[in-house]
């Protein structure tokens, strides 16, 4: 017989189980990325590209709406401290992540001939450099 509070139980556990995969997909999702991208997170430029006065995406979208100064200003405290939690979860995670994404590639190089295995290193080495293009544009861009 279920009573109320093996009810309640089932339930927590079921939420707990949700939450630890929407998390376990997370990481393992920007594991893939960082596979098929070839570049290491870089916390500090992702979290810029999200502050409303250095002109990122979202510069634009706070931009348009006509924020108060007030406002404003309690954004950019939300957006500092949620690039500190980022800038310390790619501290404590990143090396993980980075453990996930060489030992993909090399079970991915493992499996190519030399000849597609030159060609996987020139289109990953085509990736980070336009990575950090993108990177240095955008830091530019926000000084």
């Amino acid at each position: 017989m279920i009573t109320p509070e093996t009810a309640s139980r089932t339930r927590r556990l079921g939420l707990m189980l949700l939450a630890a995969a929407f998390f376990v997909g997370g990481l393992t999702g920007a594991a893939f990325d960082r596979v098929f991208t070839g570049e290491s997170p870089q916390p500090a430029a992702s979290a810029a590209r999200c502050e409303p006065e250095r002109g990122g995406p979202q510069g634009d979208i706070f931009a348009s709406l006509n924020l108060t100064d007030e406002q404003r200003a309690r954004i950019e405290e939300i957006l500092e401290h949620r690039r500190e939690q980022t800038e310390a979860f790619w501290e404590e995670h990143g090396p993980l992540l980075r453990g996930i994404v060489d030992s993909a590639r090399a079970e991915i190089r493992a499996l190519l001939t030399p000849e597609q295995r030159e060609e996987y290193e020139r289109m990953l080495a085509e990736r980070r450099a336009a990575q950090r293009a993108r990177r240095q544009t955008e830091g530019s861009s926000q000084r």
